[in-house]
């Protein structure tokens, strides 16, 4: 899931070099509590599809998932006064996800023990399923989500509905202001007939305050496209509503292991920046769950923890090692937006879920975008055709990304552990450019819906 990990892979590579932005954390409320930020002034958004997948293989029924995840977000809840979890829309998500959800589910078949007829399912394999069915003992909870796709949707419905019953009925006898919101769920949960279809929508414990800003004409299918989305849908109820209860927040926390929202958010302060009163902004935080790490030496063992980046100082700290200072003048000032498209794209190409050039690495690729963007102001102009949203504009682009490339081949070329890279990185191709040139767009909130057009050959195939 996400930019292509490892100690060479982007996470590793901007936690090295852009060191001052990240710092890790134990809990989120640990997060808010160093920023200096009152609970009220907080928002804290959670990728819901991350959150169910974390859950421990070792709980398998239903009400222990629940009591899993009631936990799980009791931290949320304490770190923010507003809590928003958000979820994929499989009828809306992408059709260039198709290759990489191919393959995730190729894995996970073997994992599915063989039951002979004569005894009963360890789980559902489809929606056709009761309450009584899915909160049995002896119902497989952790199957449904790991291997059966199908079974999700309806799973997800039902657990979120008792989940926010558990909350209304745990704060119902307390003084404590909360609210908690689940964006992109059926409301319904099991009380939707098996042959009905699901109908996506918003479950919350205030859907006065949520609905009118989370209720949207176009749908996002993706939960990490969300995250950002639901800040700037905050962000502008704030600026058109003054009086609502979201007008406080000053704080966004955004929490996930999902690391293209490294890309996204990068793209998304570009956006920031350019708003008429920068003063108003909120501080965003991306909050990436880690799992904890055992070592022989407990010198080496970690906990469970956040790394958490700031995102506006992460942006800085690219700009400034891409333009060599923080102090710009306006026409340099300009082309930042336009570094950090390129930056995303490159980043992308190195491999993520919708494309990979093999041997292009993302240590080295740094250097070769800065590189470009100092040195090639025309070429680099061209990534503002991916702003327009225009697909014959954003194909455009391409060259900035090939000039990229072709540095990063001119500068590895001759070193011998790393020829076979310089020689796959030669072979990039045009299907492989406008993949990254639609991933960037996509991450850009302009989502090219004919994928088949950008070299997603699998999704041409129904």
């Amino acid at each position: 899931m996400g930019l292509k990990g490892g100690p060479e892979g982007a996470k590793a590579v901007f936690k090295e070099k852009f060191a001052t932005a990240f710092q890790d954390f134990r809990t989120l409320s640990q997060v808010r509590e160093c920023v200096g930020v009152a609970r009220v002034q907080t928002l804290v958004v959670v990728d819901g599809n991350v959150l169910v997948m974390q859950i421990p293989q070792s709980v398998t029924t239903f009400q222990g998932y629940v009591e899993v995840v009631c936990t799980m977000l009791h931290g949320a809840i304490q770190a923010g006064e507003h809590v928003v979890v958000v979820f994929d829309e499989p009828e809306h998500l992408t059709r260039a996800k198709q290759e990489e959800q191919a393959k995730r589910d190729a894995r996970r078949v073997p994992q599915t023990p063989q039951c002979s007829d004569d005894v009963a399912r360890p789980c559902p394999i489809d929606d056709d399923y009761d309450k009584n069915e899915l909160e049995a003992s002896t119902t497989n909870v952790c199957l449904m989500v790991k291997n059966h796709r199908k079974t999700r949707p309806r799973l997800y419905d039902a657990l979120f509905v008792a989940v926010l019953e558990h909350f209304r009925s745990s704060f119902a006898s307390q003084e404590c202001a909360w609210s908690l919101t689940f964006d992109g769920v059926d409301k319904r949960g099991m009380d939707r007939p098996v042959d009905a279809p699901r109908v996506l929508g918003l479950l919350s414990s205030h859907p006065d305050v949520w609905e009118p800003v989370l209720t949207r004409e176009t749908p996002i299918g993706e939960g990490d496209l969300k995250l950002t989305d639901v800040c700037h849908r905050v962000h502008k109820a704030r600026e058109t509503h003054p009086e609502s209860k979201l007008a406080e927040v000053r704080l966004n926390m955004l929490s996930t292991i999902d690391t293209d929202s490294f890309m996204i958010e990068l793209i998304a302060q570009s956006r920031r920046e350019k708003r008429e009163d920068t003063s108003n902004n909120e501080l965003t935080l991306l909050c990436l769950r880690e799992s904890p790490r055992k070592r022989k030496d407990p010198a080496e063992s970690t906990f469970a923890h956040y790394t958490c980046v700031d995102i506006e100082a992460f942006y800085n700290n690219i700009m400034t090692y891409m333009f060599g200072s923080q102090h710009l003048k306006p026409e340099i000032e300009a082309r930042k937006p336009l570094v950090a498209l390129l930056l995303s794209a490159c980043i992308a190409l190195c491999g993520c879920d919708f494309v990979e050039l093999q041997g292009l690495r993302a240590d080295l690729v740094l250097p070769c975008v800065r590189d470009v963007a100092r040195n090639q102001p025309d070429v680099l102009e061209l990534m503002a055709g991916v702003q327009t949203g225009e697909a014959g504009a954003t194909r455009d682009a391409k060259e900035a990304i090939k000039a990229v490339v072709d540095e990063f081949v001119t500068s590895i070329s001759g070193v011998p552990r790393l020829h076979k890279r310089t020689v796959h990185a030669s072979a990039c191709s045009d299907l492989q450019y406008l993949r990254a040139l639609w991933t960037v767009a996509y991450w850009s909130a302009r989502e090219f819906k004919d994928v088949y057009q950008w070299g997603f050959n699998h999704a041409a195939v129904d």
